[in-house]
């Protein structure tokens, strides 16, 4: 696999997990609201969305930004960003792995999407950095 196929991968990849990252939040905010209405009571809407943000939307851009400052801007600071950001999607999946496989729905499918491109984006930018 040559250098600009591999850029190519970590690109696609990381930009894939950055839109996972708003889809899981999405998903949320949606079961949230459901739910809320299910018990006649109000969604807190506004803290799903800010905790959500937090433990998704945020790391899986990080690894998506981290991704084109590597492969684009050929900055050694985005290969750090996207082990960073990768590193907190596994810890926040593997602390929900239970939850997720109790209970398959559109939020399990996306997390597990969203972990296996977190990871082939670290795998991908792994291999850009050692070979540059």
């Amino acid at each position: 696999m040559n250098t600009n196929a591999k850029e190519r991968l970590e690109l696609i990849s990381g930009l894939i997990t950055g839109l996972l990252g708003i889809g899981v939040t999405v998903a949320t905010l949606y079961e949230t609201r459901e739910t809320g209405r299910l018990l006649h009571q109000p969604a807190p809407m506004m803290q799903t969305l800010v905790l959500w943000l937090i433990l998704f939307v945020l790391p899986s851009f990080l690894v998506a930004i981290g991704g084109y400052l590597q492969t684009v801007k050929k900055q050694a600071r985005g290969g750090t960003m996207v082990i960073v950001g990768s590193l907190f999607v596994t810890v926040i999946f593997a602390l929900s792995f239970v939850s997720l496989i109790s209970k398959w729905t559109l939020y399990s499918e996306l997390m597990i999407a969203l972990e296996l491109f977190a990871l082939l984006t670290v795998i991908s930018s792994l291999l850009v950095k050692r070979h540059n």
